[in-house]
């Protein structure tokens, strides 16, 4: 075969095709000679020559022909990238280590945080890295026990979440769907804290309805304007703990809906 003649040889074997640059192997030294040979010789032929190629970094693309590289090729400055909290060896590597559980139980900048309060800052303000931060602190251990997108909270009738509706300068609304079982105004108390230690920009976080932190709504008849009734936006009371607390005049959102001890049985507590 002669090199100079063409630029590219294509045979077909049995469905492979292998598509081979002359000129390159022309300067390998290493020419083939291809006779006439049975069909099964084909095959094996083709096979071979494709895994001489292979060894030769000549892999054929729809492009042309390219070299195989070792190296890492560094991602497209295109790319966006997100923030990373930094992980250690003792978490497991399918839950990414939280920071809304050190900072509000004041562990950050301590031998027990992997964090310090230079890392709670974020760089910049937008409606990204709102949404990172609503996501760090309702899939944190503590959003367990208040956010329905759980299994231990959804079984007892927790379905509530957050939602960002908007972010305009200094100004973030959020938007309550669902039922949860703290107070309303204890969630979004939660997620306003959370929001201003990461974000300091932030100087007003809002609801986009005042009915968003009402935990009980009056169903009106809309011709008379009368109130037929009182709805209860809050998850049921499982197991009559939040009632029991509040009979004793205890805050039930301080404790949560599981007691520490049992956490996730549905035990009642015991009254005192």
């Amino acid at each position: 075969m002669n090199a100079a003649s063409s630029r590219r040889t294509k045979w077909t074997v049995d469905e492979v095709v292998v598509v081979v640059d002359t000129k390159q192997l022309s300067k390998l030294h290493r020419p083939i000679i291809i006779a006439h040979l049975s069909f099964t010789t084909m095959k094996l032929l083709a096979a071979a020559l494709l895994y001489y190629l292979s060894s030769c970094c000549l892999i054929s693309t729809s492009s042309g022909f390219t070299a195989r590289s070792s190296i890492n090729t560094p991602p497209s400055s295109s790319c966006r990238h997100h923030y990373s909290p930094p992980t250690t060896q003792s978490q497991s590597s399918t839950k990414l280590y939280n920071i809304y559980d050190d900072w509000s139980t004041d562990l950050l900048s301590t031998s027990s945080s992997s964090y310090t309060y230079d890392d709670l800052i974020l760089p910049y303000c937008d409606e990204e890295t709102v949404e990172q931060c609503l996501e760090e602190f309702m899939d944190s251990d503590y959003g367990q026990t208040m956010f329905g997108r759980h299994d231990m909270a959804a079984n007892v009738g927790i379905t509530g979440t957050i939602e960002l509706i908007s972010v305009e300068g200094p100004e973030c609304t959020l938007s309550l769907i669902g039922k949860f079982w703290h107070r309303r105004e204890t969630v979004l108390g939660k997620a306003a804290m959370y929001l201003n230690a990461r974000l300091p920009e932030l100087t007003s976080i809002t609801v986009s309805s005042p009915e968003d932190i009402q935990d009980f709504e009056e169903v009106t008849d809309e011709f008379t304007g009368e109130v037929l009734y009182t709805e209860d936006k809050r998850s049921p009371d499982f197991n009559g703990d939040r009632e029991t607390m509040e009979y004793q005049g205890l805050d039930p959102d301080v404790r949560g809906p599981f007691p520490p001890s049992v956490f996730g049985s549905g035990v009642k507590i015991i009254p005192t």
